[in-house]
């Protein structure tokens, strides 16, 4: 028996206003750009005001807080025998103020540089059937005799391995430096042949090219006697095989043609003046205000009397796009007034690390530390956090760099693991190169400074830092 009944149940449910903003909160300043001109092109109704307004600045010791009614919301690898490209032998953490712009992929750059070349139609053939089996990393990844058969069964053409030999010392010669390499010995001695021919290069050279072996296994005093060098000249040749890169594809190039880097814009800019951290939310890419169309305003109230039905279908598009337009401009204002709230809160949390950059002294913080300060869920805090960047005195970053998580040590402190990664990278760059510390023994250091953590966990932190392994840190003294 078929019976109705009614049931009363309690559902929670974002409206489109607050979908919208979490889609906007998620944006970087280089891309909201593109998505308020993405609305202005598809709604007729949003304009756009030609006029810069004035810069907003603010200082977190005398700005107020906004309202939150407005906020809704090694040496060697063991990866196939690839080193560690460092171009300075000590480690010196990310250079901030490096971001390029490229929009040519690798392969792309390659069949470019081809084409400059002398070449007749057969060679420039074969030199792009090479690139084509180029690696991301600059290897050729397929033997030329295999490359033989290719020719012969895809395109019906004989070549033969003394061609394609020709093609790729022509391709050889292409930047970056090492490309086409078919091992990491090739693309080593590639590199030294273009230095000057310096003391130190030419030992390096021999090194690479007659006992790349010992080199690999670490075996410095047999090399040493079978060059006839000394120490100090047998760790300069070292050093500047070090500073080689083993994956010369990686170095400038993304070798998707769908990925490009490009460079970073930040979201906010921060500085110190006269002891105070003063920060401004960046509106370099979209300075343009955007207004409601009063032409379209008058034309919906000149037609709200009429009753005819292209009439009606006027004032319901416009109508629908009218409150569209309102929507995009309040969900801006409130997006820029939640990205101000949230980097008033973390500068004020850091504030001895804004005012002069000293990693000493960022704090253990969470997202739901600022989260709990602002009044906002954490997911919210989240999405203006990620993918944003600011600039500040000393350097460019991403927002989540000034969060870190933290561990307790014997007393009941809070300590951050930036602290403790920042103390690990000091014991190790004033270790002694000979007998480089292991992590069991950077371990018991760090324990007696207080920091009690695992060896495993050592080793994380050592990756993180770009530091190799005791073995691959051990040099010629």
């Amino acid at each position: 028996m078929i019976s109705a009944s009614l049931q009363q149940k309690m559902q929670q449910k974002m409206s489109p206003q607050q979908i919208q903003l979490m889609k906007l909160l998620q944006l970087p300043t280089a891309l909201l750009e593109e998505r308020i001109k993405e609305e202005v092109e598809k709604n007729p109704t949003l304009e756009e005001d030609e006029s810069t307004p004035k810069e907003e600045v603010a200082s977190i010791d005398e700005v107020d807080k906004p309202s939150s009614e407005e906020s809704d919301m090694d040496f060697f690898s063991n990866d196939d025998e690839i080193i560690i490209h460092r171009n300075n032998n000590d480690y010196q953490g990310e250079d901030n103020l490096s971001f390029y712009a490229s929009k040519v992929s690798f392969h792309e750059d390659l069949l470019s540089q081809l084409s400059l070349q002398d070449l007749d139609q057969r060679e420039l053939m074969i030199g792009q059937e090479i690139i084509g089996n180029i690696d991301e990393a600059g290897y050729l990844t397929r033997p030329l005799s295999s490359m033989v058969d290719d020719f012969l069964f895809s395109q019906n053409i004989e070549v033969s391995e003394q061609e394609l030999e020709k093609v790729l010392n022509i391709i050889q010669t292409f930047d970056p430096s090492g490309v086409g390499a078919r091992d990491l010995q090739e693309c080593l001695l590639l590199q030294l042949d273009r230095q000057e021919p310096i003391e130190e290069i030419v030992l390096a050279r021999k090194i690479v090219g007659k006992y790349f072996e010992l080199f690999k296994n670490r075996q410095y005093s047999i090399i040493a006697q079978k060059v006839q060098s000394t120490q100090e000249q047998l760790q300069a040749a070292i050093d500047e095989i070090v500073k080689l890169n083993p994956k010369p594809g990686n170095s400038l190039y993304s070798t998707s043609s769908a990925i490009e880097s490009v460079a970073i814009i930040p979201d906010f800019i921060v500085w110190q003046q006269n002891g105070k951290v003063e920060f401004q939310v960046n509106n370099v890419n979209n300075n343009n205000n955007l207004h409601v169309s009063s032409y379209y305003q008058n034309m919906l109230k000149q037609l709200e009397n009429k009753t005819d039905k292209a009439s009606k279908e006027t004032i319901s598009f416009l109508k629908e796009k009218l409150e569209s337009a309102n929507v995009f401009i309040d969900s801006l204002l409130k997006r820029k007034n939640t990205l101000y709230l949230i980097m008033k809160n973390i500068i004020d949390y850091q504030k001895d690390y804004f005012l002069d950059g000293d990693v000493r002294k960022l704090k253990p913080m969470r997202l739901v530390d600022i989260a709990q300060r602002v009044d906002m869920d954490i997911s919210t805090v989240s999405r203006v956090v990620s993918n944003k960047y600011a600039q500040t005195h000393f350097g460019i970053f991403r927002l989540k760099d000034f969060f870190s998580n933290f561990m307790v040590n014997e007393q009941g402190s809070k300590i951050s693991t930036d602290t403790i990664k920042n103390q690990l990278y000091q014991i190790i760059s004033e270790e002694d190169k000979s007998l480089p510390l292991t992590d069991d023994q950077l371990a018991a250091m760090l324990k007696e400074e207080g920091f009690p953590i695992a060896r495993r966990t050592i080793s994380k932190y050592r990756e993180a830092l770009g530091l190799p392994t005791a073995r691959l840190r051990r040099k010629i003294i």
